[in-house]
């Protein structure tokens, strides 16, 4: 599914769609670029980014399949492919794929497995999440953070040599479709810190 089927898919609305996509994009490349050095490289990577819906057959494979639209309760899989266009490795390469608003991330679908994950864009550490609470008795306690409070996942792509690609994918459950493109990216009140 490319870029303008993913826009049509997310509620019809190609506005939201828009706004989805270009946070995506921004989250990418240049939220997670900074160890590259200067425009040149950065300049030098092309992103793609697919969406497909994960389906079952009759004989109970799963199949990824192109869908014009997306509905609640619909299991979708985003894939982002970066390329270095360059002629000259890049290092300090990042992928990253946000959650918004209305989509929930699958436990450990991400792939690489090597994903880090946040619950308020800044703080990120390895799937599962986990925070120390107060247990009744006053005593800290670990627990893992509720999935539904993911916001984003990074990858450390690393060094991606002249002319390769590397690619990184999540699966994302949709809960519900937003009413507005504001609601992609109006920031989640900030839940107890991570530690």
């Amino acid at each position: 599914m490319n870029i303008n089927k993913i826009s049509r898919a997310i509620a019809g609305n190609r506005r939201t769609a828009q706004v989805f996509l270009l946070c995506v994009f921004l989250a990418s490349t240049f939220g997670n670029t900074s160890a590259m050095a200067g425009a040149q490289q950065k300049d030098a990577v092309t992103i793609e980014l697919t969406m497909k819906r994960v389906v079952t057959d009759a004989k109970g494979n799963e199949i990824l399949e192109d869908v014009p639209r997306i509905k609640p309760g619909d299991l979708v899989e985003y894939t982002a492919v970066y390329r270095n266009r360059s002629k000259q490795s890049i290092s300090g390469l990042k992928g990253s794929l946000p959650v918004p608003l209305g989509l929930e991330y699958v436990k450990r679908s991400a792939r690489p497995s090597s994903v880090l994950a946040t619950t308020d864009g800044v703080n990120y550490a390895v799937e599962p999440l986990m925070r120390t609470i107060k247990d009744k008795d006053g005593k800290d306690q670990r627990v893992e953070v509720p999935y539904p409070e993911y916001r984003n996942l990074r990858w450390e792509i690393g060094n991606l040599d002249a002319g390769k690609k590397a690619a990184v994918s999540a699966r994302m459950r949709v809960i519900a479709l937003p009413k507005s493109p504001e609601e992609l990216v109006v920031k989640p009140a900030t839940p107890a810190k991570l530690k």
